[in-house]
Parts: structure tokens; sequence; C-alpha cells
């Protein structure tokens, strides 16, 4: 890999692919003035916090399964730190949210590197390479999230990084790339809690070390190098993860928090935002077998959406896994293609069956990015495999030709895919200017309870808690407890409050104070006879 660098055509493709890319994702960055979804507002207001040097700590509260006391509460005891740390250093260069930015689009204009270092190890064509590369700065259905504070960009790059690692050492039996691979898985967990899934994906790569030791005669290798090799990884690994590990221990005693574990056992992904209740396996089962099995085979059929439509970016779909199986079987690339093929099957065998909800609702796009670079290295090895299975067949078909034609074409087309995909994403512009005004009619400081805390709190550096998904007099409960002064009701409200948002039932606690029209209705909390 490093040796191919050296090349000076490699060097002046990167330079060209490198220059398009970045143009590309300029062209989505300057698309949006602040962040375009929930997740990317939670990581870019705590990167802000990061930056003003308030620490890991937070000024809203957007789920309850942590059982948070108060205002401010600890940051990242569901999430994970990474992303908000990286956007921290564009905040502490430049207080706007083109200094956030920055990183990420860095991130995503260099990230077909790994794509073009992939496919060039598996078949050595340049044509195949740069098809690749190309491929991968086009970004499919992930391009509206890159260039943004959240993890998309930056799992592609950690997560995809570590496979290739790992595809390394396997391959080539070198100690220093089991190093690598733990510094990236680290990495990875501490920008997805699921990235722990790669230290799982070393675990088998080790152990199919192990196999073919005990196959070797005569081999060089012992089996302290085995172990050495172990540890290595486990050094690099904690090197990142043992700093977060020991802060978390010293906030609740434990070097993880376990609140997303009750997301295992949810019976619908509404209740992330339930208040005072413990989801449990005794809980789940009572749920009854109908309806396990039911939310698992719709998960099933979720997943297999998402890895045709934006893993495969659907037209490619074909191309990749043809090259994903021929590979695999292959002597010369089945122990570099073999960390890539346990990762993916890890990864949507623990969203199906294990984080049914959260999965659906989210952490299978976010971790599936780490494939991307992956499938279309793969879908670029696909289309040459494809047009010589057709020249085969065909004597009169000139295969060269035609494989640099088809190229030409996907890539022009998976761009356009990319483009009217990433178009439709909502900017929040709406949102945007009916929480500024709601920052006129407020005072400063005053706790605002929320659909969208961390979007509510950019815009307006108001206090926020979430909206719980909870019957009405639990919703008081929780705004006397956290000291609320109003509700900003919006028609994405949970279910039990439905009666509340429509007006079918009203509470003298809750007066109406303006309605600001595409759903959001803005009232004010009143006890005891006063206002809050």
């Amino acid at each position: 890999m490093i040796d191919f660098l050296r090349q000076r055509q490699t060097r002046r493709d990167l330079l060209w692919i490198t220059l398009v890319a970045l143009a590309v994702q300029a062209f989505w960055a300057l698309r949006m003035s602040h962040p375009t979804y929930f997740d990317a507002f939670y990581y870019t207001t705590n990167a802000q916090r990061l930056a003003e040097g308030h620490g890991f700590t937070q000024e809203i509260i957007w789920q309850y399964l942590d059982q948070p006391s108060g205002l401010p509460a600890p940051s990242f005891t569901y999430w994970m730190p990474l992303p908000a740390i990286i956007a921290a250093a564009g905040y502490k260069i430049s207080d706007s949210f083109r200094a956030a930015q920055f990183p990420f689009w860095l991130m995503a204009g260099f990230l077909p590197w790994l794509s073009y270092g992939i496919a060039w190890h598996l078949k050595r064509e340049r044509w195949i390479a740069r098809t690749a590369a190309l491929f991968t700065a086009a970004g499919g259905y992930y391009t509206a999230y890159w260039v943004q504070p959240t993890t998309f960009v930056l799992f592609a790059w950690v997560g995809g990084g570590c496979l290739l690692a790992l595809a390394w050492a396997h391959e080539k039996k070198w100690p220093r790339y089991w190093f690598l691979a733990g510094l990236a898985a680290g990495l990875s967990h501490l920008a997805r809690a699921d990235g722990v899934l790669l230290v799982g994906v070393a675990g088998i790569v080790w152990l199919f070390e192990i196999r073919d030791w005990r196959l070797e005669i005569g081999g060089r290798r012992s089996f302290q190098s085995l172990i050495s090799n172990l540890l290595l990884f486990g050094l690099g690994y904690l090197l990142v993860m043992g700093p977060w590990f020991w802060r978390t221990y010293q906030l609740i005693g434990r070097p993880m928090s376990t609140v997303g574990t009750q997301t295992i056992f949810l019976t619908t992904y509404d209740d992330v935002f339930s208040y005072g209740r413990q989801f449990t396996l005794s809980n789940y089962l009572a749920w009854g077998w109908p309806n396990i099995w039911r939310s698992k085979l719709e998960a099933l059929s979720l997943a297999l959406q998402t890895f045709v439509a934006v893993t495969g970016l659907t037209v490619f779909t074909v191309f990749f896994v043809w090259a994903w199986v021929r590979l695999g079987r292959a002597k010369r690339t089945k122990r570099f293609i073999r960390p890539f093929t346990w990762y993916t099957f890890i990864l949507y065998g623990m969203i199906v069956f294990v984080f049914t909800f959260p999965g659906q609702r989210g952490s299978l796009l976010h971790s599936s990015t780490a494939l991307w670079p992956w499938s279309m290295a793969l879908a670029a090895v696909g289309i040459d495999l494809a047009v010589d299975w057709v020249a085969a067949r065909r004597s009169t078909w000139r295969p060269e030709p035609a494989k640099r034609l088809f190229a030409a074409v996907f890539v022009l087309l998976v761009f356009v895919v990319s483009f009217a995909v990433s178009t439709r994403q909502p900017l929040q512009t709406e949102q945007a200017a009916i929480y500024r005004q709601v920052a006129e009619m407020i005072p400063p400081g005053t706790v605002v309870m929320t659909g969208d805390p961390p979007g509510l709190y950019y815009h307006t550096r108001l206090p926020a808690i979430a909206t719980p998904n909870e019957p009405p007099e639990t919703l008081l409960q929780v705004a006397a407890q956290f000291h609320a002064g109003y509700l900003l009701f919006d028609v994405d409200h949970p279910a039990p409050l439905d009666d509340l948002y429509d007006e079918k039932i009203m509470l003298p606690e809750l007066q109406k104070i303006h309605d600001f029209g595409d759903g959001f209705v803005l009232y004010q909390f009143v006890w005891n006879g006063g206002n809050s």
C-alpha cells in the first residue's frame, strides 16, 4: 500500500481526484448554514461547549434512560464524543459553523484515497482504482451528511481504515498493522458505540491467524508472535479508549455506560424518549413472540433495503456482490477481504436481531459508512468481472474499451444519483426561523421542553429538554423536575400526547402563548396560579 503511493502516476491520480472530491464536498458544505438533523446538532452544540471550556457537559437532555438529575448534565452518556472533539478543534480556530465543518470537509475530500488503495490492491488496474475513488467521492446517500459534525465520514475513515489495517495484518502477517488496527478500532469506538464491533472482528481475524499457524509446516512464526499481535492490537485500542474509560469510570463508577443496552429491549423506538421506565428482558418477552418476530422481520427487510440502496447504491449492488464473492474465494485476496466480510455480517446481524429499533432509525445507516469505501472498490472490480464474463461469451466484444466506457458511464450515473437523493434532504431552514422567534419571546436561561433539544439549543442557546414519550401527567412531572418554563409542541410530538396537541384535553398548568404555523405551538408552564 505504501509502496504504490511512491509511484508518480498514483500521486497524480490522487491529486486530481482529491481536488474533484473537495470541490464536490464544498458544494454540499456551502449548501448548509447550520447542521441539518438531530445528531449533527447534538455533536455541534457539544463541540461549541468544549471549545468554550465547559468540558463534557451539556445544557440539553434529549433522553431520560440515564436518569439525568438536572442541567447542565454530563454529555455523551449514550453517544460517543469523537465527532464533537474534532468539531471543537474547528471552533477553536474560528467561532463559526464553517470552521466546525472544515475537518469533515477534508475527511470527505480525502476519503477516495481509501477506495483507491483498496481497489489497487485487489486488481492492480489504474482505471479500476480511479473508478472506485470517483464512486466514493460522489458519496451516494451519505453525501448530504458528510460535511457536518457527525459520525458519517469520520466512521467511513476510522471504521473502513480499521478493516484495511486488519486486512493487511491478516494478509502480510506484519505486527505493525495489528497496532494500527487497534488504534483505528479505538477511534471507531470513540466515534460510535457500535464501533466496538470492530474489536470482535479483530478477534475473529486473530482466530484465523491461529488456524493458519497450526496448518503451517516449517513456518517461521511462533505462538508467542501471535500473542504479541493481539497485545499490540489491545495496546493501540487502549491508547485511544483508555482515557475515555477512565472519564466514564469517574462519572458513573463503570468504564462504559450501559444506557444503550436498554435499547435491546425496546418495543418501539419512541421509547428511547420515555421517562421513569426501565427496559428489561422480562418486559420484552412480555410483549409476546409474535410481536418480537414481526419486529425482527421488519428490521431484516429494512436492512436488506439499506444494503441494496445505500451500501450498493442500488445499480452497483450486483457488481459489488459479484466481486465480493469472487475475490472472497480467490486464494490471493480471500484474507484481504475477510475482515470486511465478517464486519458486514456482524453489523447487519446485530442491527437486525439485537438492536432492532435503533437500527431502523439510523444506526445501520451510520455504521454502514465503514463499508462504503470497500463496497465502491468492489463495485469497480465487479464492472471488470462483468465485462470479462460477457466478452467470454461474445467474440465480437472488445473488453478493454468496453470496461472504460462502462466505468465512465457509471461514474456519471453515481454522481447523478448522489445529487438526486441528497438534494431532497431537508436543510431545516423553517425550523431555524421558528427557533429564532422563540428566542425573542423567552427570557435567556429559561428551560424549554421540545422535540428537538439540540436544534433549539444551537439556534437559541436556551437550555432544552426532550418532550417525553409519556402521558400528559408525566409531561408535567418532567417539566417540574427540570424547571421547564415553556413547551414547544410540534407535529412530530410523541403519540401519548396526541390529545393534548390537538387540544382535545386541556391542562391548567399550560397556557398557550403563540402558534408559529408549520405545526409549532408554544405553551408556557404555569405553576400554582403563577408563571413558571
